[in-house]
């Protein structure tokens, strides 16, 4: 058996066990509660759901863009850790970043202009920012992006509790067709896996990349993820060109720093010279910001990542039915104020969003986003967390 084979057969069989051995015991109360957590400048109201599962998870998640507040699992010794970066308020996310929040209507680049079913749409330019080149795209759906909007909130009570969060879209938004309704589920399994349902909605035909930006630190923030080891179930990647765009070509890993079909420790990947972001207007940052494709058949649940920490013993597999994802290392240059007064440095977590690969209208060869009302969008992606051994 290969390495990688033998790396396959571990994370099916540990996924098969019905609950980790830190599994908290039965006391605790499975089910779900909400708050008020703030009003939007707008002056729409917000809320904060606690999502509690037999196994120990917890997740906090507002229904302000989607975010996933707190995500809370216990590490090798039962101590729970909080595994996503993120903020102490409301208000601090409303002008914050993206931390572990819902993205859409198109996440990742999109070029202005772009088919659908035989028609060219385009979405409208942002304002030019001073002293920087235009990018040749809009990036996580723009100044209509669903990570800034309130969305309606359904809670469902019980063992295993979820979260439905619905938002709707108008024909023509931000020069998308179609009137759009998307609804994400969240559920916290007995098994401390975190379950993201996608589904989305369109009278025309339309195009659609729903993903979450999650944030994942599993060390709970206390220093940067270069000792997290991670493994990526690709063999492939969509290489970009100068201004941070797919060329279209879809090109193995092998050989190349975005090879990991074998474990590898983050940071000393990080360290390799040829390890950098590039941005349109040509900023260079040490990290990856790259699109893979995730091995086995699009649209089954698989395998996609796995990472874990040597100091929390935390492991973290993703499963996706998506055909890739985006592999980003927070790649900044200043520090940001975040949980408790942490200040969040360069590569203080990492990304693994999976979605459709970025710009993919523009490329026939990558698979679809396109959304029809014959063919709605339905994708699953599944956070299965255990400790080492």
């Amino acid at each position: 058996m290969t390495c990688r084979a033998f790396i396959l057969a571990a994370v099916m069989a540990a996924a098969a066990l019905a609950l980790p051995a830190w599994a908290a015991p039965a006391k605790i109360k499975a089910g779900i509660t909400s708050e008020d957590w703030g009003t939007t400048q707008k002056g729409e109201k917000v809320r904060l759901f606690t999502l509690t599962g037999k196994g120990g998870m917890v997740a906090r998640i507002t229904n302000f863009g989607g975010v996933v507040v707190d995500l809370i699992v216990p590490d090798r010794h039962g101590k729970p850790v909080n595994v996503v970066l993120g903020y102490d308020d409301f208000a601090s996310y409303e002008k914050g970043g993206v931390y572990s929040a819902l993205i859409g209507r198109y996440a990742n680049r999109l070029s202005f202009k772009f088919p659908v079913d035989g028609k060219i749409y385009e979405q409208p330019a942002p304002p030019s920012r001073a002293g920087q080149a235009p990018r040749p795209y809009i990036q996580h759906g723009g100044s209509n992006g669903f990570q800034k909007r309130v969305w309606d909130a359904v809670a469902h009570d019980g063992p295993e509790p979820s979260l439905a969060l619905t938002i709707k879209e108008a024909d023509g938004t931000g020069g998308f067709p179609g009137n759009i309704t998307v609804t994400v589920t969240y559920t916290v399994r007995a098994d401390n896996t975190l379950v993201l349902d996608y589904k989305g909605t369109t009278d025309k035909p339309t195009v659609m990349n729903l993903t979450n930006h999650f944030y994942f630190n599993l060390n709970g923030g206390t220093k940067d993820i270069s000792d997290e080891r991670l493994t990526l179930f690709s063999s492939r990647y969509t290489p970009f060109d100068a201004n941070a765009m797919p060329t279209g070509v879809v090109a193995p890993v092998g050989g190349t720093p975005y090879d990991f079909t074998k474990p590898v420790r983050i940071g000393d990947r990080l360290a390799l010279p040829d390890v950098v972001q590039t941005v349109a207007d040509g900023v260079r940052i040490p990290g990856y910001d790259t699109s893979l494709l995730t091995d086995g058949v699009v649209g089954q649940l698989r395998p996609a990542a796995r990472l874990d920490d040597p100091d929390t013993g935390i492991v973290m597999v993703t499963f996706t039915t998506q055909p890739g994802l985006e592999l980003y290392t927070d790649n900044i240059n200043t520090q940001v104020k975040g949980r408790k007064g942490a200040l969040y440095g360069n590569h203080w977590a990492i990304s693994l969003e999976t979605q459709r690969a970025a710009d993919t209208p523009n490329h026939p060869n990558f698979t679809s986003a396109e959304v029809t009302p014959a063919k709605p969008l339905h994708e699953v992606t599944e956070y299965r967390f255990s400790t080492l051994k």
